[in-house]
């Protein structure tokens, strides 16, 4: 047999076992990233809250979840007596019930329509908009008004005559910085109290 170099038995080894060698560095890749993306995660969930995170004040109290956020699937509405996407939560409470601004904000919009009912709108620093349908038709605030988590927008009353069949309740909705619907009941963490 031939005396081989030092190279070429070196060579000769990757060319058989090197693939072994491969596999071996990826998985220990693979263990290394899965090690590193745990250790992250974990200190992410022991991040204490910052000054600036503030947790949303309820928009009425002592309120039963009465009709669930169907923003992608229809839902029936025995009022309207039709199928249909539902933007918001309705949370009945005894008519007259105080409800509440979520969040610090601007108030963007007051208006009366028919289905709708009375609707205050406030806009977020975070960048959300939160909306308060069927109230009464006096409210405490105007366009341009500036309001507190917990300051006090209106009564709740049954003027949504959409939602006529929910009776006294408040329709509560919100959309992300793009205007787009987002589920409430998420963002408040409001449980079902049926």
């Amino acid at each position: 047999m031939e005396n081989l170099s030092a190279k070429q038995k070196m060579v000769n080894i990757f060319k058989k076992y090197g693939y072994y060698v491969i596999l071996g560095f990826l998985a220990l890749s693979l263990i290394i990233t899965l090690i590193i993306v745990a250790v992250n995660d974990n200190n992410k969930s022991n991040v204490e809250p910052t000054s600036t995170q503030v947790t949303p004040f309820m928009p009425v109290l002592n309120a039963t979840l009465y009709k669930d956020y169907y923003g992608d699937e229809l839902t029936y509405n025995a009022t309207l007596k039709q199928w249909e996407t539902h933007n918001g939560i309705d949370l009945q409470v005894a008519s007259g019930s105080s409800v509440y601004s979520i969040l610090d904000g601007v108030v963007k919009d007051v208006y009366s329509n028919v289905l709708e009912g009375t609707v205050v709108v406030v806009e977020h620093d975070n960048g959300y908009t939160s909306c308060y349908g069927s109230l009464d038709g006096e409210v405490n605030v105007d366009v341009g008004d500036n309001v507190s988590r917990g300051d006090e927008l209106g009564k709740v009353s049954s003027s949504a005559t959409a939602e006529y069949d929910a009776g006294a309740h408040l329709h509560f909705a919100m959309f992300d910085n793009d205007n787009k619907k987002i589920d409430p009941a998420a963002y408040l963490n409001i449980s079902d109290n049926k």
